[in-house]
């Protein structure tokens, strides 16, 4: 993509800076209300997959937050992972009166509650884990979920996306922009997953085949196209790409990229590519370049050699 290219593109595309997978705002004092909120004298931590990493208790976290120098220069991350001890069934014993334990992730987010019968069991099972590495690939998922929502965001067209049972998943700023215009209010997606449940109010239009479907919801006023998104063999949601055109979708597009007959794939490492040269083209240098996508330069390097983009 040449750099006219990258230029007019800018004038169509919003830059996306804010980072919703960003945990920079999470302080370690936020994990201490926890205990106060829930009453709870400790609070597991589990990765993604749901293996139990370590247990934080109460009066070590007090005490950490003591040193208030020394705790405030640490991530969240790096303070729940470095107070997350490992404990055995006997340490768990004291707390057997507890029926329900709340549950963190490494970031301190809350992933629902625990019976005692399940920490004790999850605590059993987690003998042979390697606990570094169910972090690190905590860590790594971070970067993959950004990576994901920041391509999302940059696709020119109002994108809306369910999971499987009709609830809402994610929706980019253009989608969020044209449902104001439409109801001159926050973006209700409550009465959002009715509209698009709703039978009588939409109108299939065509079958395009490989499961794609083309409608017009008749409140919202628009076409859009319900794209399925799998998982293996099984379905487990829907893309929405929304127009407000009453001609008809327009046809999704990047500059100097033919997409015509192309699997959702190259698609999305089209659009990859594009946020990576366009990247590129707005940093000072290429570390400046990794910070804008929230890559290191490693990261950087690897995708640069992957789409075999110049790098002047």
């Amino acid at each position: 993509m040449s750099e006219e290219d990258i230029k007019k593109e800018d004038a169509e595309t919003r830059e996306f800076t804010e980072n919703p997978f960003d945990h920079q705002n999470a302080r370690p004092e936020d994990v201490v209300r926890l205990f106060y909120i829930h009453d709870v004298p400790i609070i597991p931590v589990i990765s993604k997959r749901g293996v139990l990493i370590g247990i934080l208790k109460k009066q070590n976290i007090i005490s950490e937050l003591s040193d208030i120098e020394r705790v405030e220069k640490l991530k969240i991350d790096e303070f729940i992972t470095r107070n997350a001890a490992r404990m055995s069934f006997d340490d768990l014993i004291p707390y057997g009166k507890i029926r329900e334990f709340v549950v963190i992730n490494i970031f301190g987010e809350l992933q629902g509650t625990w019976s005692r019968i399940q920490l004790f069991t999850a605590c059993d099972n987690s003998k042979g884990v390697n606990h570094e590495v169910e972090v690190k690939k905590q860590q790594e998922d971070q970067v993959l979920d950004w990576m994901i929502y920041l391509i999302l965001e940059h696709i020119p067209r109002a994108l809306y996306a369910i999971n499987e049972k009709g609830r809402t998943v994610f929706y980019n700023s253009h989608f969020e922009d044209l449902y104001v215009e439409k109801f001159g209010e926050d973006v209700n997606v409550e009465m959002l997953e009715k509209l698009f449940s709703d039978p009588v109010k939409n109108d299939l239009i065509s079958n395009g085949g490989a499961g794609d479907l083309s409608f017009h919801n008749s409140d919202l006023d628009i076409f859009y196209e319900k794209v399925p998104m799998m998982s293996g063999d099984k379905k487990s949601g829907f893309l929405i790409f929304c127009d407000k055109k009453s001609s008809g979708p327009e046809e999704f597009s990047i500059p100097g990229v033919d997409l015509k007959d192309k699997s959702l794939q190259d698609i999305v490492e089209a659009v990859e590519r594009h946020i990576i040269v366009d990247a590129i083209h707005k940093g000072k240098n290429l570390d400046e370049s990794a910070e804008r996508l929230k890559l290191n330069r490693q990261g950087l390097n690897s995708k640069i050699k992957k789409f075999s983009i110049e790098v002047k």
